[in-house]
């Protein structure tokens, strides 16, 4: 297992080169045809940055450094040329910008100059992203850099913090590993040696240890009645990929191959747990979901399943109170299991216009983790990410709920392909080691090694925003084992990175409060932040009780917790998203455990979370949508005084009339009436008008997938005022 320290900031061409393809890309060599080169000093080197020209100048012949350029062709019809000239240099194009005239290429350095001289250039500059191959390759992908994961895991994913030994149940197609890599473990063992306690013969003098591989797949199980476990539909195997992969294949092919993306998944070491409900076809009953889940309560102890990923739903038929679907992953959460579901695909009509209302079951449970999906535009840094404009949208019909929870990478993610229609797909293992000095010696027999033969696949949709987040709970319980479901939601929601352009979107009122909410939840997933605030978190949270803080350590409060504010993409995350309390979580400097919320006009709820609509800054000052800031060194929810008539505490209170509290957004909470809250329905003119009639979309209530972002209805309508699905409070 090969893990390369994170990067900062991702290549972005690179990721370009397969978006549309299902495999791998495999180079094809052409001979150098064109123009001849010119030769003399002005020619070889005029049409060259400074830079380039040093670089090249000081490359020694055979070093193999290779960088990264944009390059002007003198002539827009000489593509061709310029293109079989690049490859046979030696050189890699990763993308070509016909109607600039532009190619992107990684070239050799030693060739800088003999390309610049060719007739078909006009000028050489290097990429602002420029990465040398000279002496080691760096392997993070895409999703772990832009989730913050590649901050937190290990150089050596084998001696832990890769999710290591946390079950993650997939209820899906199946999980069909595409080779024996990209979900195998590594374990040390140590064979015998006359100086480690074993005999003479046949185990050696020296004992040494070794990593023996085995499948991360620790069980798999069919409830669709076709009587296999393989992932014909590769739906399973691709949501796998995401939260648990090693994109091996995929790494050892960019080690030969410069600048061609990767694809390893947030928590490469964690376990999987294959309950197949979804048939061949890509469709399933909610009874099959219903009896996986049941099973998956039954052998969590057995497999250590922590975490339970759902990358289905169906339309929402009633009240989440009633909802079997709802029921049971509700009681899976009661079981100590975090479930994660992702939200749908219904977020725009075929005409392209925002819809409301989307969510599907059990999305709409309170209870779980609901995941909405963002385009990263294919860069590390957060500043241009938005949600997928497929991405379901609440409040949840019928009981009119604020959803999703927050939102995760889920345009474009390549991950691993079923063995099924992988066409390199081949479980074999490779030998080497062992011999007379291997197993006289040492006390070696031969090491064995998995080969990485397997495929990936680019997909987009919810389906895989979802896994992403359940490889980063992975990572937070291995961190601290002791966090409970509510406690989990609580973190990964409070650490989630309000996007960029939503808060520009509401301090210019182009969008309310609640349209963000709706939209983004808590904001965009940053997996190292979940992370380092679940160490911090004390190791046996599951025992706190009410007015107990969850940050016992004195010396650290939130703000300060180690690593909680490293950059995304190069980029700064800000500390704080605006949310304050989830599920009995007060996020004040130490983070309170309360029983309920209370409002200003004495309404109290006791689940879901509220946020508040601007940010906390490291230094306690609070900063609101239009850029005020309320109060310079005070901490929100710390039970002092934030200004007039506000104080947020054990037992929350916020006064009405001031600022602050009115900017107050609630999201699936409950009145001790059993009642929702009353705010979605405040904010009724939004979605009133604009919610989707599930009756027109084409998911039967037998039907639990979620597909891309190709499955956008068409022809929708919207839903009456009269219908029994219209949320009331």
């Amino acid at each position: 297992m090969r893990r390369s320290p994170p990067l900062t900031l991702l290549l972005v061409y690179s990721l370009l080169l397969s978006l549309a393809g299902a495999s791998l890309p495999l180079p094809s060599a052409r001979a150098a045809v064109g123009t001849p080169a010119r030769r003399g000093d002005d020619a070889r080197t005029g049409k060259l940055s400074n830079l380039l020209r040093s670089r090249a100048r000081q490359a020694r012949r055979g070093e193999g450094a290779r960088t990264r350029v944009i390059l002007n062709l003198s002539d827009e019809s000489a593509a061709g040329e310029a293109r079989a000239m690049l490859q046979g240099a030696g050189a890699s194009v990763r993308q070509e910008l016909n109607e600039l005239g532009v190619m992107v290429a990684d070239v050799p350095v030693e060739r800088l100059e003999e390309l610049a001289a060719r007739d078909e250039v006009s000028w050489l500059s290097e990429d602002a992203e420029v990465r040398t191959l000279a002496t080691k390759t760096d392997n993070t992908s895409h999703l772990e850099v832009t989730t913050g994961a590649s901050n937190v895991l290990p150089a050596d994913v084998t001696d832990g913090g890769a999710g290591n030994g946390v079950g993650i149940a997939f209820l899906d197609s199946g999980i069909s590993r595409p080779d024996a890599a990209e979900f195998a473990g590594y374990k040390l063992e140590s064979t015998g040696g006359l100086l480690g306690g074993g005999g003479l013969l046949g185990t050696g003098l020296i004992s040494t240890p070794t990593r023996t591989p085995y499948n991360r797949i620790a069980q798999e199980v069919d409830f669709t009645g076709e009587g296999t476990k393989l992932d014909n539909y590769g739906h399973g195997t691709h949501a796998a990929g995401v939260a648990a992969g090693t994109g091996q294949a995929s790494e050892d092919y960019a080690a030969a191959h410069a600048g061609t993306p990767t694809y390893g998944g947030i928590a490469p070491m964690a376990n999987l747990v294959s309950v197949r409900v979804l048939n061949s076809q890509g469709v399933g009953t909610v009874s099959g979901v219903i009896a996986g889940i049941n099973w998956v309560i039954q052998n969590k102890t057995t497999y250590k399943i922590r975490v339970m990923n759902l990358s289905l739903g169906t339309s929402i038929t009633q009240s989440y109170k009633t909802d079997p679907l709802c029921q049971a992953v509700g009681r899976a959460v009661d079981a100590g299991i975090v479930v994660v579901v992702a939200a749908g695909n219904l977020g725009k009509d075929n005409n392209g216009r925002t819809i409301y209302g989307g969510i599907l079951s059990p999305a709409n449970s309170p209870k779980v983790i609901t995941v909405g999906a963002t385009n990263t535009q294919e860069t590390a840094g957060r500043s241009d990410d938005t949600v997928t404009s497929y991405s379901s949208r609440g409040p949840t019909l019928v009981d009119g709920l604020v959803k999703p929870d927050l939102v995760a990478p889920g345009n474009r993610i390549g991950a691993a392909e079923s063995s099924v229609t992988s066409p390199t797909a081949s479980n074999s293992y490779s030998t080497s080691g062992g011999g007379l000095l291997g197993g006289l010696v040492l006390g070696n027999s031969a090491t064995t090694t998995p080969d990485a033969t397997g495929t990936y696949r680019i997909w987009s949709g919810t389906s895989f925003a979802a896994p992403a987040v359940a490889g980063t709970v992975a990572l937070m319980l291995e961190a601290n084992p002791s966090l409970t479901p509510r406690l989990v939601k609580a973190l990964v929601m409070r650490t989630a990175q309000r996007l960029p352009y939503y808060e520009t979107s509401v301090m210019t009122g182009s969008m309310s409060s609640f349209e963000r909410v709706i939209t983004e939840g808590a904001g965009e997933l940053n997996a190292n932040a979940a992370v380092a605030l679940a160490r911090a978190v004390r190791k046996d949270a599951d025992r706190a009780r009410v007015g107990e803080n969850l940050i016992t350590n004195t010396k650290i409060t939130y703000a300060t917790v180690p690593g909680i504010t490293s950059p995304i993409g190069g980029q700064a995350v800000p500390l704080n998203n605006g949310v304050v309390w989830v599920d009995g979580v007060a996020f004040n400097s130490r983070m309170q455990l309360t029983n309920c919320y209370q409002l200003a006009d004495g309404q109290t709820i006791s689940g879901g979370f509220a946020v508040a609509d601007g940010y906390m800054n490291a230094n306690g000052s609070y900063v609101l949508s239009n850029g005020i800031v309320v109060a310079s060194g005070i901490v929100v929810a710390s039970g002092i005084v934030v200004a007039s008539g506000i104080v947020v505490a054990s037992g929350i209170v916020v006064a009405s009339g001031i600022v602050v509290a009115s900017d107050y957004v609630l999201a699936d909470g409950q009145l001790p009436s059993g009642a929702s809250s009353g705010l979605s329905f405040d904010n009724e003119a939004i979605w009133a008008s604009n919610l989707v009639d599930p009756a027109t979309v084409d998911i039967r209530p037998d039907r639990v997938i979620l597909l891309g972002e190709d499955a956008v209805p068409v022809g929708v309508a919207r839903l009456s005022h009269n219908s029994p699905l219209y949320p009331r409070p």
